[in-house]
């Protein structure tokens, strides 16, 4: 690496430019860094800072340039010094068009674009794919109409345009701008130090930002990806592969949680061929899967893209066209069994090759259901999933290579202690004893109840958005109630308020709260359209008491090791 000092003038004349390139974080200064240099600037105007003012590093890697290109320079360090410099020269060529034409062709022909260039070889400074096009319309001068006038490339450009028209200098009837062109390009010292094309420049990248604010492991997969593809590539592939997949998850999670959910999406690739692998370690496995890779870094981009695409059609809405699948996929997200996922990326692929069919894949998403669902209401810990998912599909392949859906059952029959597929006994068990409603499972909880529901009505189906959770036996009890459920009332009450025998789908539940139980069964039992509410005409219950809820229990128990059988 070679160091030398010079003035932004020697930076940018000839036929340069200086590139952000895709690792680097879109343009970020804010008021109080421009109000800074601004200050910094007016104390060299007003000769309060004689000679030269420092403003610092700017780090560049020389890449090789063609005959009839520019001679290219990726800018690893100072990025943001370097741009906002710039756009400060353009803010000044654009104020000077009408006052003093001649300096401001002089700023725009010799410091802010390469004159005989054209397309991006057109600019001195070409900033991030984020930044670019309303930097480019601000070095033009164009107010282009598909260009929203936004961000902080703008904000920059406005409040220096705003400081350029009205500068506040005192006593001083007008403002030299001459003057203050050679300050910028020539009392501004930098330290311009330049690595050759044989250097990593992520590598230095790295050591230069170990502070500040700390970048993503989504931030860190794609920085180093995109260093190890070829520089023709870069950009095509940025701007066709990764670029849209990064606007979708932005789409479909909020602002926020997009980088949680793509560096999530990321850390289920690495996993789904049987690595247990921290999500700490994301970025590091990325890493040393490229870097050993036999199918070559592009292949491996179109790899771990796939895998995030298929992600959002498990956890985004409307990203899964198949109704039968989004409905799965749905209900997994609403019981919150997101391991399986894993598992999942190798099944659709197999399902996109055409070597697996639909039926095949909603029988596989049947057993997978049921696996949770027994487990969960049977009391079995949760703790050994990930582990289970991350082998899963290497181990069904191992069972049965030509038959997924029959390699997949009997691997999860197989399994016992804390990964066992609980069987009738304990899952029947469960759903009688368990108290399963709290505030964390409600939604898991009423999706039991819809599933038990859409058994019973067969094609007749019922709205369940309107629907909520009823307690029978209410959370606080009334003196009938205490009455109906005798001496022991309040033993009964804790054991078997949350339990599933004393659960219902209601659109009533804010009138029917704490009403007697005959108020309760006129509304629930006469007007409901709900078959699950039938039950208690038909099995002419009169009284709510232990054993009727462990009755009902069981009622459910019977139907629920059909609809989630193994």
């Amino acid at each position: 690496m070679k160091a030398s000092e010079t003035t932004l003038r020697n930076l940018l004349e000839g036929g340069k430019q200086f590139q952000i390139p895709l690792f680097q974080r879109p343009y970020s200064w804010k008021k109080d860094n421009w109000e800074t240099l601004w200050e910094d600037l007016m104390s060299l105007y007003n000769d309060e800072v004689q000679d030269f003012y420092f403003l610092g590093p700017i780090v560049t890697q020389a890449t090789l340039g063609t005959a009839d290109g520019v001679s290219l320079f990726f800018v690893i360090d100072g990025q943001q010094r370097l741009t906002t410099l710039t756009i400060i020269l353009a803010a000044l060529r654009n104020h000077l068009k009408e006052i003093n034409s001649q300096i401001a062709d002089e700023l725009y022909e010799l410091y802010l674009i390469n004159k005989f260039k054209k397309d991006n070889d057109f600019y001195k400074v070409l900033p991030t794919q984020d930044d670019r096009e309303i930097y480019k319309s601000i070095i033009q001068n164009k107010q282009d109409i598909g260009i929203e006038r936004g961000g902080k490339i703008f904000e920059a450009y406005q409040f220096f345009y705003d400081r350029l028209r009205n500068p506040d200098i005192d006593g001083e009837i007008s403002f030299d701008y001459a003057k203050f062109k050679i300050i910028l390009l020539e009392r501004l010292m930098l330290v311009n130090i330049t690595s050759d094309d044989k250097d990593n420049p992520y590598l230095i990248f790295e050591s230069l930002n170990n502070k500040g604010q700390e970048l993503t492991q989504a931030d860190l997969v794609r920085n180093y990806i995109f260093m190890q593809l070829p520089p023709d590539r870069q950009e095509d592939l940025y701007r066709e592969e990764w670029l849209p997949l990064q606007e979708q998850f932005k789409n479909n999670a909020c602002q926020k949680g997009y980088v949680e959910q793509l560096t999530n999406a990321f850390w289920f690739h690495l996993r789904k061929d049987g690595k247990s692998i921290n999500q700490k370690e994301v970025y590091k496995k990325i890493k040393e899967q490229f870097d050993k890779s036999e199918i070559g870094v592009q292949h491996e981009l179109k790899s771990l893209i796939k895998s995030a695409k298929y992600y959002q059609r498990f956890n985004f809405k409307n990203q899964e066209n198949i109704p039968k699948l989004n409905c799965y996929f749905q209900r997994f997200l609403r019981l919150d069994f997101t391991t399986c996922q894993i598992f999942l990326l190798n099944v659709y692929q197999e399902f996109e090759q055409k070597k697996l069919s639909l039926e095949d894949f909603e029988k596989i998403l049947q057993y997978l259901e049921s696996y949770f669902v027994r487990r969960w209401l049977a009391g079995v810990p949760t703790r050994s999933l990930g582990n289970v998912f991350n082998k899963l599909y290497n181990q069904v392949k191992a069972n049965n290579p030509h038959d997924l859906v029959s390699g997949l059952r009997e691997v999860l029959l197989s399994f016992t202690g804390n990964q066992v597929w609980s069987d009738d006994d304990s899952f029947r068990h469960g759903i009688i004893n368990q108290a399963v409603y709290t505030k964390t499972s409600n939604d898991r909880v009423k999706l039991f109840l819809e599933r038990i529901e859409e058994s019973l009505s067969g094609k007749e189906l019922v709205n369940f958005q309107n629907l909520s959770i009823e307690h029978i036996m209410p959370q606080n009890l009334t003196e009938d109630w205490q009455i109906m459920l005798e001496e022991n009332y309040d033993s009964i009450h804790k054991k078997w308020l949350h339990t599933l025998g004393n659960l219902t789908l209601t659109g009533y539940n804010s009138e029917l709260s704490n009403r007697s139980f005959e108020e309760k069964l006129s509304q629930i039992g006469n007007f409901s359209n709900i078959t699950l509410n039938k039950y208690y005409l038909q099995k002419q219950v009169e009284i709510w008491n232990e054993e009727a809820i462990k009755n009902r229990a069981e009622y459910l128990a019977n139907i629920a090791v059909k609809v989630w059988s193994r």
